[in-house]
């Protein structure tokens, strides 16, 4: 396996665990919630921006738990800039100014179904650092903003991290959690991908492990 096949394969795994992560986190049971929804608006109202969202990126879809200014919906995930935003190195903040004049964004969904220009977001990253999806704000106009703005959005996507990050998020929905792991590990099993099997049962493994305390608890 020559030096690119074998980065691509590293990256391919690496995004198994972060999808894995977004599952065992229990923000699909989110939708709505309080604290988030707090956040967001948040965010945009020390920024200014007509919109905001938390949004998660899983397998091939932005997933909104909540959103200031616009009905939460979902939107696919290639040429996205939340799947862009989540990719920046050292974790750092996404700032777009101009959609329009930037060739890889002409064509984002946000784009084509709500005519978003200005788009700037910070990763929500769990304690294991990984990076579930993103707070983001948007705008149909262009504009930026400074360094304090991107700082402040930075905080509140940590706050918004920790919230998600809380073990009850994980216990109330682990039930679909790993129903969804253990069916993405038999299509692994069904197409002989042995390197997705060892990582969806590792995940697995780890994730029942984490949960074990809190099952004992619930029983005694």
């Amino acid at each position: 396996m020559n030096e690119t096949n074998c980065g691509n394969a590293v990256e391919t795994l690496t995004e198994l665990r972060r999808q894995a992560r977004v599952l065992t986190s229990g923000v699909f049971g989110m939708g709505g919630d309080a604290e988030l929804s707090r956040i967001v608006e948040q965010a945009a109202a020390e920024t200014g921006f007509p919109f905001a969202a938390v949004s998660i990126v899983d397998r091939s879809r932005l997933w909104l738990a909540v959103a200031y200014g616009f009905d939460p919906r979902e939107f696919s995930r290639p040429d996205s800039f939340c799947d862009a935003a989540i990719q920046v190195p050292g974790f750092a903040p996404l700032c777009v100014a101009d959609a329009w004049r930037e060739p890889r964004f002409k064509f984002a969904p946000a784009v084509i179904e709500m005519n978003v220009r200005a788009y700037y977001a910070a990763p929500l990253v769990t304690s294991d650092g990984f990076a579930l999806g993103t707070l983001c704000l948007l705008d149909q106009k262009p504009r930026k903003v400074d360094a304090a703005a991107l700082e402040r959005l930075v905080s509140l996507a940590g706050n918004a991290s920790a919230v998600i990050d809380r073990m009850p998020n994980a216990v109330a929905y682990a039930e679909y959690a790993i129903a969804e792991l253990c069916t993405r590990m038999r299509f692994a099993v069904a197409e002989q991908d042995d390197a997705t099997v060892a990582v969806l049962d590792e995940e697995l493994r780890l994730f029942e492990a984490k949960l074990a305390p809190h099952w004992h608890a619930a029983s005694s």
